[in-house]
């Protein structure tokens, strides 16, 4: 199983007080063959893209400020997404998207290349104290 991994962005974020939020504080790649990276996004959002070798993507995220509406992550190169999981640090888990439908605030959407995954409301009020985000994509030569 091999997906490719593209050059990768950033998205940002600002707080109500205007003051530019540095994404690269909220997430980081939690495995070595998991490539993060961001790219401009609305006030109140952030945008991540999200690549691996593996079809197993994981992030970490950390605290995330209580004006965030939303998280998107595109996941470039996926190609049929199995499962979205949520371990938060308290340890609680959460199965986010099963393959067929996702939780509530959950949207995956195909894209021309990967997917687009977004997650606001219940979703990301599940998300505020930080945890780990793995996307597990699978596919039959």
């Amino acid at each position: 199983m091999l997906i490719s991994c593209a050059l990768i962005w950033v998205a940002g974020c600002a707080t109500n007080s205007g003051n530019s939020l540095n994404p690269r504080n909220l997430a980081q790649s939690a495995v070595a063959d998991t490539h993060l990276g961001w790219k401009p996004a609305p006030e109140h959002q952030l945008n991540y893209s999200l690549a691996t070798s593996s079809g197993i993507a994981r992030m970490e995220m950390r605290e995330l400020p209580a004006d965030l509406l939303a998280v998107t992550i595109e996941l470039p190169g996926m190609r049929n997404v199995e499962g979205v999981q949520w371990r938060a640090a308290s340890g609680q888990h959460a199965m986010l998207f099963d393959g067929a439908e996702g939780a509530d605030g959950v949207t995956l959407e195909r894209q021309q290349r990967g997917y687009r995954l977004q997650l606001q409301g219940a979703a990301l009020e599940s998300m505020r104290s930080g945890g780990f985000l793995t996307v597990i994509d699978y596919y039959r030569h």
